[in-house]
């Protein structure tokens, strides 16, 4: 067998031995380690995968970084996720070749949510943007007890409604095409049709509930949520946003009903770029991370009741049109089977 110690693009011929090393480096018993099937689904790109990865002498794999798109666009923004190098591989700068391999392959920018706070000194080596996302969230001011959050003052919710005329609908994948998403090309990332179509619609183990909102026959935004369970009780997370986003007050005043009717404990979403009028207007208190007489957990595999900060990278682009959420990535992702 012919020597290689080399970094590249993975095939579809790499999944066991990527699934194997993830298992071995990353984590054992990972859901990328052990279904095939979801692993697929996530990483495959036609007879390829999104997958930077590196062989040594030995043609075995020591190195990984895995990557999604933001849309079918051949230079689409694309999220790093999967950033990993063998303990036993000898050279402390392979992460970072990895990385740059990447940077050459032509994409619109690269970004990351869910970094670890130790890397990065890392990315702004490299000349990246670091910061880290807010959350807000809605009470159910209905309820007394709660499992899931933690609640020790009662916190009311007014939203701010300025057109009665705009509709709030549950949506099909065919509902998609009558958003103009060349209107937002401009944002980072920009996502299209096919991305909210695979991300949400066709996602093989979650149940997302998508929403939009029309103004006659126009969709004007999208809206993407999940129920969370844990103790016999649920939250609603609000995952995406995509669109017009004068509109969430309409969402927010239509998912109260949603959370009150279902008792879930309470509305929440994580995000970067919105503006600080519109979320206030749509009836959401920001998340003090530090106040512990109001927890609302963002980890629910395994279950922790803390407050967390999510971090996230970016590498160029004007900040005002960087959009980022909790299902950007690999984070609103299950971990185990």
């Amino acid at each position: 067998m012919k020597s290689v110690n080399k970094i590249s693009i993975a095939k579809v011929s790499d999944t066991n031995e990527i699934m194997k090393f993830i298992n071995d480096e990353w984590k054992n018993n990972h859901i990328l380690s052990l279904n095939k099937d979801f692993f697929l689904y996530e990483y495959k790109n036609k007879k390829l995968l999104n997958f930077v990865i590196h062989k040594n002498l030995n043609n075995k794999i020591d190195g990984i970084l895995g990557f999604l798109k933001s849309s079918s666009d051949k230079n689409a923004s694309v999220w790093t996720t999967m950033w990993k190098v063998s303990k036993l591989n000898g050279s402390p700068m392979l992460g970072i070749d990895l990385l740059n391999f990447l940077k050459t392959k032509g994409y619109k920018s690269l970004m990351s949510v869910g970094i670890n706070k130790d890397t990065e000194e890392i990315y702004k080596y490299l000349g990246f943007n670091i910061g880290l996302l807010n959350q807000y969230f809605i009470i159910n001011d209905k309820m007394n007890k709660y499992k899931i959050a933690i609640i020790k003052k009662k916190i009311r919710n007014k939203i701010i409604i300025t057109d009665e005329k705009k509709k709030f609908k549950k949506l099909k994948v065919v509902d998609l095409k009558k958003l103009n998403f060349q209107k937002y090309i401009s944002r980072k990332p920009y996502k299209d049709f096919n991305y909210f179509k695979k991300r949400f619609f066709n996602h093989p183990i979650y149940k997302y509930n998508i929403y939009g909102i029309f103004k006659k026959s126009n969709l004007l935004s999208i809206l993407v949520t999940r129920v969370i369970k844990h103790k016999n009780s649920t939250c609603l997370r609000i995952v995406d946003f995509y669109g017009d986003e004068s509109t969430l007050n309409i969402y927010s005043s239509n998912l109260k009903e949603i959370m009150y009717k279902n008792k879930h404990e309470y509305i929440d979403f994580f995000s970067k770029g919105l503006k600080k009028k519109i979320i206030l207007n749509a009836g959401f208190k920001v998340l003090d991370v530090k106040n512990k007489n109001t927890v609302i957990p963002n980890y629910f595999e395994p279950f922790i009741q803390t407050n967390q900060k999510i971090r996230f990278f970016f590498d160029k682009g004007i900040l005002k049109n960087l959009r980022i959420f909790k299902g950007d990535g690999d984070q609103d992702r299950p971990s185990m089977i």
